[in-house]
């Protein structure tokens, strides 16, 4: 009863078993190249398990990071899964082969990088804090030997996952000889059926005998009540105590908002289809400038917010025409509702063009209230932490300015001509490019910015 009390005190904080648990949607249970238990859910997962542990550990904390970036190559495999699925047939034997070298290697480099990093900060942990019987050398053991079986089944997956695509590299000339030799024919979608399955199978059963040792041991961290206990104590002290950790908590999450709004900026069409809707990046940016105003009101820009609710609805407007418009283009064959179309790709058009300008309206603004933020936070570093800064990099927050926003107004003159580019072809990839090396230079800015008003409080 007291290990199942102290398990439940400290789930809020963190939940070890759940890492082990995660563990089990990573090993790839896949059904004609479909994986039926998705990456994203062990993600989860292991993320609710480590807690808030990253904030004691820097370990977990470089975990952390990793399972964030995993986010994004599980959502994304698990898109193009999706995609096979319903058009399994549009996806040849060369793009399959590109796909899982990509994924695979991913997942093995950030597999690696994560289960390594929770191991090493346990093991601090281990050794840092004392269990009842005063020695934690039981778990330093378990521990090593089922970090060295982890990276070993997470390598030998990889190898699987490529071994099921060798076939596809044999050159149709070496088919033809092995149908010749083996006297049946060959080629290598037949023999790629035919690793599939022993491939999957070993993978399968290695996968549950790691979990059947992995699972044991997150359990039995977990209902240590006095380790559980030490860890929840020291995470306790650091919310309690550090004056500026809920303030840098705070500008972490609004600054990951805001970075993630501005991916949204780029256009990546498929069938003039722009799969990153402008209109999303409105939300993400209302909702980071909602969370940046919590500790700091008085730094409020009232026509920022008002260009962003707007836009929200323009943009949204213009994706949603265009969609429309899209559909019933496709599915007029004659001259009929040419009116009706027409109507819709100029209010599609015309909306588009106004939410660029609205978002040109919405940069301006946002730069001087991001800049407003920064100056906030060293004023007061100046004036009631004694803090000394040189003038020149007082001065620095302002500068440039002017050749930011030219290089700002040159994009988005850019960004209103893909309403008029083709779906593909060298023009659309230079228009997306230019884009990202914009969001690229943004977000850089952004993470600049974060980490100058962390070390006003640091130095």
């Amino acid at each position: 009863m007291d290990n199942d009390a102290a398990y439940t005190n400290t789930g809020k904080f963190f939940n070890f078993r759940l890492i082990g648990i995660g563990l089990f949607f990573l090993i790839d249970f896949n059904v004609n190249t479909i994986d039926i238990l998705p990456d994203i859910l062990g993600l989860i997962l292991i993320s609710v398990g480590i807690g808030k542990t990253f904030y004691i550990n820097e370990n977990f904390l470089k975990a952390h990071k990793y399972i964030n970036i995993f986010y994004i190559v599980s959502v994304v495999k698990l898109i193009l899964n999706l995609f096979y699925l319903i058009f399994g047939r549009k996806f040849d034997d060369s793009s399959i082969l590109l796909l899982t070298t990509l994924f695979s290697s991913a997942e093995l480099a950030l597999s690696l990088l994560i289960f390594t990093n929770i191991f090493k900060g346990l093991e601090i942990f281990f050794q840092i804090f004392q269990s009842a019987a005063n020695d934690n050398t039981a778990y330093s053991k378990k521990s090593d030997y089922l970090i060295v079986l982890l990276k070993a089944f997470i390598i030998l997956k990889f190898c699987l996952a490529m071994a099921a695509q060798i076939p596809i590299l044999i050159t149709d000339v070496t088919w033809d000889n092995l149908s010749i030799f083996f006297n049946d024919y060959l080629d290598g979608s037949i023999v790629k059926s035919m690793f599939n399955p022993p491939c999957f199978i070993i993978q399968a059963l290695l996968g549950i005998f790691l979990i059947s040792l992995v699972i044991p041991f997150f359990f039995e961290i977990s209902k240590d009540k006095d380790f559980c206990g030490s860890v929840k104590s020291k995470i306790n002290g650091v919310l309690i105590k550090d004056i500026f950790f809920m303030l840098k908590r705070n500008l972490n999450s609004a600054f990951i908002l805001l970075m993630t709004g501005c991916v949204f900026f780029i256009d990546l069409q498929i069938d003039y289809i722009n799969i990153l809707p402008d209109f999303v990046m409105c939300i993400f940016f209302m909702a980071g400038i909602s969370m940046i105003l919590r500790t700091n009101p008085e730094i409020k820009n009232k026509r920022l917010n008002m260009y962003l609710v707007l836009n929200l609805f323009i943009s949204a407007f213009s994706y949603i025409t265009r969609i429309i418009y899209n559909i019933k283009s496709a599915e007029s064959f004659t001259g009929e509702n040419t009116v009706s179309l027409f109507i819709l790709r100029i209010s599609s058009d015309i909306s588009f063009h106004c939410s660029v300008i609205m978002f040109f309206l919405i940069f301006i603004e946002f730069y001087s209230f991001i800049k407003n933020l920064q100056n906030k936070h060293l004023d007061f570093s100046i004036k009631y932490m004694n803090k000394y800064y040189p003038s020149s990099e007082i001065e620095k927050s302002g500068k440039n300015k002017v050749l930011i926003l030219r290089i700002a107004a040159a994009v988005f003159c850019v960004k209103t001509i893909s309403v008029v580019l083709p779906p593909s072809g060298i023009i659309l990839f230079f228009h997306s490019l230019i884009l990202i090396a914009f969001v690229f230079f943004i977000i850089k800015g952004l993470y600049s910015i974060r980490e100058a008003v962390y070390s006003y409080y640091n130095k």
